[in-house]
């Protein structure tokens, strides 16, 4: 669980946070990278950052996707009981919210694709969240120029597994190959060499 964490540390914060200040940015991301390695006062003053960028601007998106992806993090933090179940079920509308109030953002796709991809396997949200890769794939397809490199690798390489865990390995290796155009980490391409031999 712990390298899976380090992983998604990884992952996440190649994604810009949210479009603020750049002390405000650079705060948020810190807190937010120290709440994914398992910071638990971290996760809450992250929770705090996010919510007063969205009292300032509700319309900020991505802000809010993160604020979701921070309260699946407080979830993970809680004891066994209603409250962590309520503050996961939480976490997770608002990633949704945010994703359908801009439906054709990547970057606010990717964030809800990464963060729904470690969670537990009870919240079904396994495929949604590999057809939320393909569908970011086709996007960076159509618009790479919306996307950093470090992203273009991110989402292809998931978007080959996705398609490996439907069945479709042909699919796979296309994938795999396009995220070894995009070498951002060095150990995500080990890992899409290592998936393109299996």
């Amino acid at each position: 669980m712990r390298s899976e964490i380090v992983t998604v540390v990884t992952l996440l914060l190649a994604v810009a946070v949210l479009p603020a200040p750049a002390a405000e940015e650079n705060q948020v991301k810190e807190l937010y990278r120290r709440g994914l390695a398992g910071d638990k006062a971290a996760v809450v003053q992250c929770i705090d950052a996010l919510e007063t960028v969205l009292r300032s601007d509700s319309r900020n998106q991505l802000a809010r996707v993160y604020l979701g992806s921070a309260y699946t993090l407080r979830s993970r933090d809680l004891g066994f009981g209603p409250k962590k179940m309520q503050t996961l079920n939480h976490g997770i509308a608002l990633m949704d919210e945010a994703v359908s109030a801009v439906p054709d953002d990547g970057k606010v796709r990717l964030a809800r694709a990464l963060t729904t991809q470690s969670l537990p396997f009870f919240t079904g949200r396994a495929s949604s969240t590999r057809k939320e890769f393909q569908l970011l794939a086709e996007i960076a397809q159509r618009s790479p120029s919306t996307f950093a490199e470090g992203d273009l690798q991110i989402i292809f390489y998931n978007a080959g597994l996705a398609a490996k865990a439907n069945g479709n390995q042909d699919g796979a290796a296309i994938m795999f190959q396009e995220a070894l155009r995009h070498q951002a980490d060095p150990a995500l391409k080990k890992k899409t060499d290592a998936a393109l031999v299996k």
